[in-house]
């Protein structure tokens, strides 16, 4: 092959090279010299930097936030005054289940008893020893749940009707064997009519009001986690 042959040759095969640098060039790149080398000790630093630009959500700390606005406490001594003059029994055994229960509130506890009277009175005419079980000492539901039995064993049967309190009053308190006693006289009206087997009425009538007077015993543990009050005792005035 002569020597315009082999120019011709290397002139084709020169542009082929020309050609594959120009494509790979595009694709990868080149280096311009001025590239800083890689170095790991410096990758964290523009982390670092990278980092300084992410915006945080904000976080509340507890020393910033706006103060909690709790129940303001009850003046013990101003709630036992309702219901006992000062230096009496009944209010230094207030004060003593007060000082042995931080949560003792003599308010709460008559209006809780009240309800609990309406509850038990009407749960024993109902015969619901459920109820019964929930709201008397273990010893006082054996008594409520006898005469239940005996008054069906009668095929008897009670309806009462609560109208209303007269007057209720505390009448002891104190702290004995670690349990909170409270002693309360209830005066009610009531209609109260117990009917036989054949619905006669045996007792009461249906349209005649009882002014009732019951003395109740509810105690509870005098510093333990159970909030509820229970029926201790009974005792009633006619």
């Amino acid at each position: 092959m002569d020597n315009n042959g082999l120019d011709i040759v290397s002139v084709i095969f020169l542009g082929i090279a020309v050609v594959i640098f120009l494509y790979l060039r595009s694709i990868l790149g080149s280096r311009t010299g001025n590239e800083r080398p890689y170095n790991p000790d410096t990758s964290d630093q523009t982390q670092s930097k990278r980092d300084d630009n992410v915006v945080s959500m904000p976080t509340h700390h507890r020393e910033n936030r706006e103060p909690v606005h709790e129940q303001p406490e009850i003046d013990i001594a101003e709630q036992i005054r309702k219901y006992a003059e000062d230096d009496t029994v009944l209010s230094t055994g207030l004060h003593e289940i007060a000082n042995a229960d931080k949560n003792f509130d003599p308010e709460q506890f008559m209006q809780g008893a009240e309800r609990a009277y309406e509850m038990i009175i009407t749960a024993f005419s109902e015969g619901d020893k459920r109820t019964l079980k929930k709201l008397l000492a273990k010893d006082v539901l054996t008594g409520f749940s006898a005469a239940i039995d005996e008054r069906e064993g009668k095929g008897q049967s009670m309806a009462t009707q609560f109208i209303g309190f007269d007057k209720a009053t505390m009448l002891e308190a104190e702290i004995e064997n670690k349990q909170s006693e409270i002693t309360v006289k209830f005066k009610s009206s009531l209609i109260r009519t117990v009917y036989g087997s054949e619905g006669e009425i045996i007792e009461g009538d249906e349209k005649e009001i009882d002014k009732v007077t019951d003395i109740w015993t509810f105690a509870r543990a005098a510093n333990g986690r159970d909030p509820n009050w229970k029926l201790i005792a009974t005792e009633s005035e006619s």
